[in-house]
This record gives C-alpha cells, sequence and structure tokens, in this order.
C-alpha cells in the first residue's frame, strides 16, 4: 500500500512519482473517487454518437456510463444503471429508440426519462402515471462537449468547464475547431496503470526513437514546453516534424483561415486526468485513456480532418493512410507501455533520474496528481 501523504515534490522533481502508485489498489481506488468523479474526465466524442438513437457505454474509473443523442439531435450523458435495482442497461455501442433492462423489463427514453415498468403494480391492474414515473428518470451526469470531446463531471461540484478549459481555448484560438471531421476511432487496452499512458504521451523525447516513422531528433530539439494551467500542460513544435517525409501521398488540407505561420506548428496537450490532444495543421487526434484498474487501462484514439474538402471522397486515400501511420505510432506505444508497466512498477525505478532537458512536462504531470491527491488526503 502507497501512503500519499508521504510523497515528497522533490523526490518527483528528481525521480517522478514513486513505483507503488503504478500498481497500488488503493491508490488507484482513491484516483477513482477523487480525481475522476470529483474533476472533468473525458469519455468520449460526440461524432461516436452521429445519429439520434446512437448509444456509447463507457466503462472508466470505476463508472460505467451512457452517452446518448436523442431523437433531437441532442447529447446527454448518464449512469448505465437501470433505477429499478441498478443493473446495466447497454453493454455495446448500438441505435435504439429506447432502453430496455435486461433484468426487469423496466424501458426508458431516449433522453433518459422512464417510459414503462412491466406490472409496477403487481396484480393491480393499474398503469404508471408520469407521477409515478417522475423520480424514476435515468441519472444524469453534467458534461461539456469541446472539440468533440465529451467531458463529464461525476460529481457535478468541478468548476466551469469554460473556467476549465478557458487557458486552452485561449491557446487554440486560431484554429477552427467545429470544423473537424471524424476520420477514425479505434480502441486499445494495455496492462499498464493510466498515469504511464499519460506520462507517454507528454513525453517528446522518445518520440525521434520509438516513432522514428514519424519524426527526427533534430525537429524534436527545438520542443517547446506549455504549462498553461493547474490542469493543463502541453509541448510545441514551431515545425512540427518537418524534416520528415509528409505522412500522406498528397497534402491534406489545413484547418481553414490558419495564418501561414502557423502551417508547420504541432502542438500536444495532456488535460489532467486523462484526455490526450494533438492538434497538427492537417488533422487532430484525441486519445481518451479509461482507467481500468490499477495496472490495466482501455483508451480510445479517435483521429480527424479539419475541414469538409478534407472529409471529401478526393482525399479518401489520403485519410486512410493517415489512419494508418497514426494507429501504428499508438500500437507502439501500447506494446512499451505493457512492457514498462513492469519495470516502473518496480521500486528499483525510484533511483531513476529526469532530465531537466526534457522532462519538465512529466515533472509537472506528476506534481499535478501529488497536489491534487494529498489535498484530497487531506481532507478526509
Amino acid at each position: 500500500m502507497s501512503d500519499i501523504t508521504q510523497i515528497t515534490s522533490e523526490h518527483i522533481s528528481a525521480h517522478g512519482l514513486p513505483a507503488s502508485v503504478f500498481k497500488d489498489s488503493t491508490t488507484y481506488d482513491m484516483e477513482c473517487d477523487k480525481l475522476f468523479a470529483q474533476g472533468w474526465a473525458s469519455i468520449g466524442c460526440a461524432q461516436q454518437i452521429s445519429k439520434p438513437g446512437d448509444i456509447l457505454p463507457i466503462r472508466i474509473a470505476g463508472q460505467s456510463l451512457i452517452a446518448m443523442r436523442n431523437k433531437n439531435g441532442e447529447i446527454g450523458v448518464f449512469h448505465n444503471v437501470c433505477r429499478h435495482k441498478a443493473a446495466p442497461l447497454v453493454d455495446e455501442p448500438c441505435n435504439k429508440r429506447s432502453l430496455v433492462c435486461p433484468y426487469h423489463k423496466w424501458t426508458f427514453k431516449i433522453d433518459g426519462n422512464l417510459l414503462s415498468a412491466p406490472r409496477y403494480f403487481g396484480s393491480e391492474n393499474k398503469v404508471m402515471s408520469e407521477e409515478d414515473k417522475a423520480d424514476k428518470s435515468l441519472i444524469s451526469v453534467r458534461f461539456a462537449v469541446w472539440w468533440d470531446i465529451i467531458f463529464v463531471n461525476i460529481d457535478g461540484k468541478a468548476e466551469p468547464f469554460e473556467d476549465f478549459i478557458r487557458p486552452l481555448d485561449e491557446q487554440l484560438s486560431n484554429y477552427p475547431k467545429d470544423d473537424i471531421h471524424l476520420t477514425s476511432s479505434t480502441d486499445y487496452s494495455g496492462e499498464v496503470n493510466w498515469k504511464l499512458a499519460v506520462d507517454n504521451f507528454l513525453d517528446g523525447y522518445h518520440v525521434p526513437f520509438v516513432h522514428s516513422q514519424a519524426c527526427t531528433l533534430d525537429s524534436v530539439l527545438d520542443q517547446q514546453d506549455l504549462f498553461l494551467s493547474d490542469n493543463i500542460v502541453g509541448l510545441h513544435l514551431a515545425n512540427g516534424a518537418s524534416a520528415k517525409p509528409a505522412k500522406t501521398a498528397k497534402q491534406l488540407p489545413h484547418f481553414n483561415g490558419l495564418a501561414e505561420d502557423k502551417r508547420g506548428t504541432q502542438q500536444w496537450f495532456g488535460i489532467f486526468p486523462n484526455t490526450l490532444f494533438f492538434v497538427d495543421p492537417c488533422w487532430v487526434q484525441t486519445i481518451v485513456i479509461k482507467p481500468m484498474g490499477a495496472t490495466q487501462t482501455a483508451e480510445t484514439l479517435n483521429i480527424y480532418v479539419v475541414n469538409e474538402e478534407a472529409a471529401s471522397e478526393e482525399y479518401a486515400a489520403e485519410r486512410e493512410t493517415l489512419n494508418a501511420v497514426l494507429n501504428e505510432v499508438n500500437q507502439q506505444d501500447i506494446e512499451l507501455l505493457d512492457k514498462l508497466q513492469v519495470t516502473r512498477s518496480n521500486d528499483i525505478a525510484n533511483q531513476g533520474h529526469l532530465n531537466a532537458a526534457w522532462d519538465q512536462v512529466n515533472m509537472t504531470f506528476h506534481q499535478m496528481w501529488l497536489k491534487k491527491m494529498t489535498a484530497q488526503a487531506n481532507d478526509e
């Protein structure tokens, strides 16, 4: 068992988080309750539920949720829990006119309201009134959609989402975020602690070595660390992977109206706790990290092109190539992380040394975690 209160900021600055927090089940349980339930965590993307009746079930950090699009095209997020005996309603993505509980056939409308419950009054031949149903709707979850990412705040007490995300909105103010088109959504899983997946994404140092097909060492020497808020860190490459060939046979269109000086720029961000976000002039990538246990993580990689022209048939081959390249990169990371879990969670890792030239963003992510977890521990 790891004692959160004994972790020091000084240890993190030198060595990163202690090995125990990458495998300890008590720490994981606390993260589920305090980080994922009390903050703004991502669960998926809106274009995964593009049609009325689309339903996306999500398991993340001990929560079972569903995101749905109702007949009016509006999104809602609810606990995936029947209001009778808490049975899960949906197991797989689907499109339905209503949700029927597999346990006792209570049926809910796609807007979350209870539609019917068989023989609710037993032998008494009576129909449920609207008043009877009023307090039995699905339990809604506070949510926001930003750059197509669905964020939720389970306990409903986090700061307004607009305030939470404002520093990143300002950073990306030149990018027309409403123009992005989803081209693929791919699920992955790994035998790894969720923090290692986030840490790896924020590690620009590894990219030219693990993903040599995507980036050169010279190109990342110019990376700029970004510290936007207590919840958002990132990296910026003014010239992207400019020394590497283009990822597609012909150039995908840039963001509409993007300034010339932004057309070589790449930026990627970690939005605490679990949202990974990459913006290229021609494509966008989001990764939703979904903790499933102390040493088990699922994730969904969503890839977008950045305007209607890029989403047209003319660029079908280029989109397919882009999807293949970015999924290859992610698969390389998954394979690395499964191995890293074994060694990074061993106490010998506490003798490692962070590199001041490369690891400032990673160190800051670890310090974010410590600050939030220690505050929560002291509140109990």
